[in-house]
């Protein structure tokens, strides 16, 4: 765990001063906005905001060549870009508490609390790039899991990266960017 918690500290300190803001930004957003991202193991997905529900920004998820048909899943977020819900069409969900510190600079610890009763504490270590973040994740052990690096376009909708660990390598590139007609 001191390891772990050196190498947090060290990657704080390494943040660039310049590094732009982090947040989704949710009051630019209008529902029908989309991104599709074509993903190295996943193909082409497309994620529209669809408006909120309760306190929660949220986005359906579809998997294919264009945004729409089935859902894949969908995504609860705050206000600032963190997951607070993920579901699938089945009804298989996980819940972050507070959220999954995606979108939270430094270190940040959350659970992970999925509706088959599996809970697992996670830290994600994040700093602010020039063109966007970089993360590290572990476990409640401090044993790595994953990290990668992301850019983020100009109202904070996740473009071009990728994240290696357990899985594999995993690349992100931003195809198109829009809004669907309603």
């Amino acid at each position: 765990m001191k390891h772990f918690l050196a190498i947090a500290l060290a990657s704080l300190m390494g943040t660039s001063a310049n590094a732009q803001d982090i947040r989704w930004q949710s009051e630019k957003m209008t529902p029908g906005a989309y991104v599709s991202i074509n993903q190295s193991q996943g193909g082409m997905i497309h994620h529209v905001y669809t408006g909120r529900k309760g306190k929660a920004f949220v986005l359906t998820s579809y998997r294919g060549a264009k945004p729409g048909g089935t859902p894949a899943f969908e995504t609860h977020l705050d206000k600032d870009g963190n997951y607070v819900r993920w579901v699938r069409p089945d009804g298989f969900e996980i819940r972050y508490r507070p959220h999954d510190c995606t979108r939270t600079l430094g270190q940040c610890r959350y659970k992970e609390i999925h509706s088959d009763g599996t809970r697992k504490q996670r830290t994600r270590v994040t700093e602010a790039t020039k063109k966007g973040l970089s993360f590290k994740e572990y476990d409640e052990n401090g044993t790595f899991l994953f990290g990668g690096k992301m850019n983020l376009e100009e109202d904070g909708w996740a473009g071009n990266g990728a994240i290696d660990g357990a899985q594999g390598k995993q690349r992100f590139t931003l195809k198109k960017r829009g809004v669907l007609a309603n």
